[in-house]
C-alpha cells in the first residue's frame, strides 16, 4: 500500500495558495478579504462561491459545495484524492513521494521520470530525426494536424535494439529500473533490447497527465507482429484501469456527464482534434468494473461506439454488463459498415459522428436488435432465449430504479408482461452487487446537520475565549448526534488551528461542514444574547435531549429508579445554568 507522508501533504498544501489555485480556474473578484465567484458546481445568477484566503478554505453559500485547495481540485477536475494532490505537486514543482505500508521507499517516481523522458524521446524522433520519416509519412496520410501530434505527444520507436539502452546509459539510468518500467526487455541468451521498435508511439497517460506506458503501432503492413503492442504490467500500468485520453476527456466528460468510448487510439484522437472532447479508448482490452469506476467519477451516461461485426456486438454487451453493474446508463453507437469513428470523420465530418451517437440505442435496445437477427422471436424457443439473455443483462443493474425502467423497455420490446418477466428474473441466483469504491459521493446540499449543534461549532470556532469552557467542561462528545459534529467539536477542542487537516480524507461531508462553520458568521438567538450565554442555552439542550433518551430507554426496560433520577436531574434542567452545573453529574471530556 502507497503512502503518502502527512508532511509531504501539509507541505504541497502551503505551496499552493487556494486564492492562486481557483484563480486559474474562476475569475475570482476582490470582496475585502475575500474573493467571490460564479459557482462551477451548480448554476447560479449572483455569485455565492467564497474564497478565504486567510483560511485558505473555500465555500459556496448556494450547494454548500467547501473544503481546502486539495478538495477544489478534486472536485473540479473530478478526480481522486492522489491525483489531485498530484496536479498541485507538479503546480508547485514538487516530486511527489511515496512510501510503501512497511516504510520502505517505493521508485514510482523514477518511473514516472523515465516514461517522460521515453515519451519526450520517441517525440523528438518522430518530428526531427531521420529514422522517424516513416512516421511523419504515415500520420501526413492520415491527414492529422501538427498541433493534434503535439497535443498528444505522438512519437516513433526507432527500428533498433538498442536506442533505449543508449539513451538510459546516458543519463545514468540502470537497466532493472528500464526493465521495471516495461521498456526493455532481456533476451533468453541475456542480450538487453529495447521493447518497442519500428512502431509509431502513442502515451498513455493517467488522470494527473502523468505518461504511464505506451501503445505501439506498426504502420508498414509487411511488418510481422501485432498490429499494436502495450506496454506490460508495471507499477504504473495497469491495463484494466487504464483509458486512453482520460487526461484530456475528464473535464468534457464532467462537464457533459456522458463518456463516449472507442476502441482505438486514433479514433479517440480523431474525435478530439473534432472537437468530440469527451471520448475515451480502451487499450485493446475488454472494458472492466475498474473502467466503468473510472467513468463514473465524471460520468452518468456511456455511448459506446465499437466496430459493428460479431465481434464488437459482442465486446459491447459484454462491456455494457460491466457499467450496468455500475449504475452507469448504456447506449450503443452503430456505424455505417466498414467504418470507424477516425474514417467517418474524415470522410463526412464530425456531425457524422455526432449522429450516430444522438441515435444510439440502449444496451437493452441493441442486445434486442442483435438477438433479433439470429433468433426468430416469434417462434417460443427464440423468444424466451432473447428473455433469458434480457434478464440476465437486467441482473447486472444493482439499483432498483434502473432495473425496473429496463424491466418496463424489455416488456415493450419483447412482447411480455413486466410481472412475467420479474417473476422469473426472482428465480434466477442473485447476483452479488459488487463494491464499488468509486462511488459518487451525495451531493453537498444533501447532508443535513443539527442546527444546535452546528451553532455550537460556529459560537466555539468565532468565539473560543467566551464558549470554550462552556463545551469543554459540561458538554460529552456523545451528547452529539451527528458523527460529523463529535469529529468537528473534538477538532476544535484539541486542534483548532489544524481543523481542516485533522479531519480525514475519506471524510468529504465533515470538511464541507468545517468550512461553513469557518465561512459563516455565528448568529446568536436575541439582540443582547452573548455567545457564553446561548452556548449555555444549547448544552442545556442537548442534555435534555440526550436525559430525555436515557429515561425513554430507562422506562422501556422497566428500570425505575433510573428513570426516577433521571426525571430529577431533568428538573435540575429547567432552574437554569448554575443550578444545572451544581447538581448534574456533569463531567470534563
Amino acid at each position: 500500500m502507497k503512502q503518502i507522508p502527512r508532511e509531504v501533504i501539509d507541505e504541497i498544501r502551503a505551496r499552493n495558495d487556494i486564492a492562486d489555485v481557483i484563480g486559474s480556474y474562476l475569475s475570482l473578484k476582490n470582496a475585502g478579504s475575500r474573493f467571490k465567484a460564479l459557482c462551477p458546481f451548480h448554476k447560479e445568477k449572483t455569485p455565492s462561491f467564497t474564497v478565504s484566503p486567510d483560511r485558505q478554505i473555500y465555500h459556496c453559500f448556494g450547494c454548500d459545495a467547501g473544503g481546502d485547495v486539495i478538495r477544489f481540485v478534486q472536485e473540479y477536475e473530478k478526480v481522486d484524492f492522489m491525483v489531485a494532490l498530484q496536479m498541485l505537486a507538479d503546480r508547485a514543482g514538487m516530486e511527489l513521494s511515496f512510501e510503501e505500508g512497511d516504510g520502505k521507499r517505493s521508485n514510482k517516481r523514477e518511473l514516472f521520470q523515465i516514461h517522460e523522458g521515453v515519451s519526450q524521446l520517441y517525440h523528438r524522433i518522430l518530428l526531427e530525426h531521420p529514422e522517424g520519416e516513416a512516421g511523419r509519412a504515415y500520420l501526413e496520410a492520415r491527414s492529422l494536424k501538427p498541433e493534434t501530434v503535439e497535443a498528444f505527444r505522438i512519437g516513433f520507436a526507432p527500428n533498433r535494439f538498442d536506442a533505449l539502452e543508449k539513451w538510459a546509459q546516458k543519463k545514468k539510468i540502470s537497466f532493472d529500473l528500464m526493465e521495471q518500467a516495461g521498456l526493455m526487455a532481456r533476451s533468453e541468451r541475456g542480450s538487453t533490447y529495447d521493447r518497442f521498435r519500428k512502431r509509431l508511439m502513442f502515451p498513455i497517460l493517467d488522470e494527473a497527465g502523468r505518461t504511464i506506458g505506451f501503445s505501439g503501432r506498426l504502420i508498414d503492413p509487411a511488418d510481422r507482429g501485432g498490429k499494436y503492442v502495450n506496454s506490460p504490467e508495471t507499477p504504473l500500468f495497469r491495463k484494466s484501469r487504464v483509458l486512453f485520453g482520460i487526461d484530456k476527456a475528464r473535464r468534457a466528460m464532467a462537464d457533459q456527464r456522458t463518456a463516449i468510448v472507442v476502441e482505438g487510439q486514433l479514433d479517440a484522437i480523431r474525435c478530439h482534434e473534432a472537437g468530440i472532447t469527451n471520448t475515451v479508448a480502451s487499450q485493446g482490452t475488454a472494458l472492466t468494473s475498474d473502467h466503468a469506476r473510472m467513468i463514473r467519477r465524471y460520468a452518468d451516461e456511456v455511448i459506446l461506439v465499437l466496430d459493428a461485426d460479431a465481434a464488437g456486438q459482442k465486446a459491447a454487451l459484454r462491456s455494457s454488463e460491466a457499467f450496468i453493474a455500475e449504475e452507469l446508463s448504456v447506449r450503443v453507437a452503430s456505424l455505417p459498415d466498414g467504418e470507424d469513428p477516425d474514417s467517418l470523420i474524415l470522410k463526412q465530418g464530425p456531425e457524422a459522428l455526432l449522429a450516430c451517437t444522438t441515435s444510439a440505442v440502449s444496451a437493452l435496445d441493441f442486445l434486442v436488435d442483435c438477438s433479433a437477427r439470429t433468433e426468430n422471436l416469434r417462434t417460443e424457443a427464440g423468444l424466451m432465449r432473447t428473455a433469458r439473455a434480457v434478464q440476465a443483462l437486467i441482473a447486472h443493474a444493482p439499483g432498483a430504479v434502473q432495473r425496473d425502467r429496463m424491466v418496463q423497455l424489455a416488456s415493450e420490446r419483447l412482447g411480455l408482461s413486466p410481472t412475467a418477466l420479474r417473476r422469473d428474473m426472482a428465480r434466477r441466483p442473485p447476483r452479488s452487487t459488487p463494491v464499488r469504491s468509486g462511488a459518487k459521493e451525495p451531493p453537498a446540499a444533501a447532508a443535513k446537520h443539527p442546527d444546535d449543534e452546528v451553532a455550537l461549532l460556529q459560537m466555539l470556532f468565532h468565539y473560543p475565549e467566551e464558549v470554550f469552557s462552556v463545551v469543554a467542561d459540561h458538554l460529552p462528545l456523545g451528547h452529539l448526534r451527528d458523527p460529523d459534529c463529535r469529529l468537528l467539536m473534538e477538532g476544535l477542542l484539541k486542534h483548532p488551528a489544524e481543523l481542516m487537516e485533522k479531519i480525514p480524507e475519506d471524510r468529504p461531508v465533515a470538511q464541507r461542514l468545517a468550512v461553513r462553520i469557518q465561512m459563516e458568521e455565528s448568529r446568536l438567538r436575541g439582540t443582547d444574547a452573548s455567545s457564553e450565554k446561548a452556548a449555555k442555552d444549547i448544552v442545556m439542550a442537548l442534555w435534555r435531549r440526550a436525559l430525555l433518551l436515557q429515561r425513554s430507554g430507562a422506562r422501556s426496560a422497566g428500570r425505575v429508579e433510573e428513570s426516577m433520577e433521571v426525571t430529577a436531574q431533568l428538573q435540575c434542567l429547567k432552574k437554569g445554568w448554575e443550578y444545572a452545573v451544581n447538581f448534574l453529574n456533569i463531567q470534563e471530556i
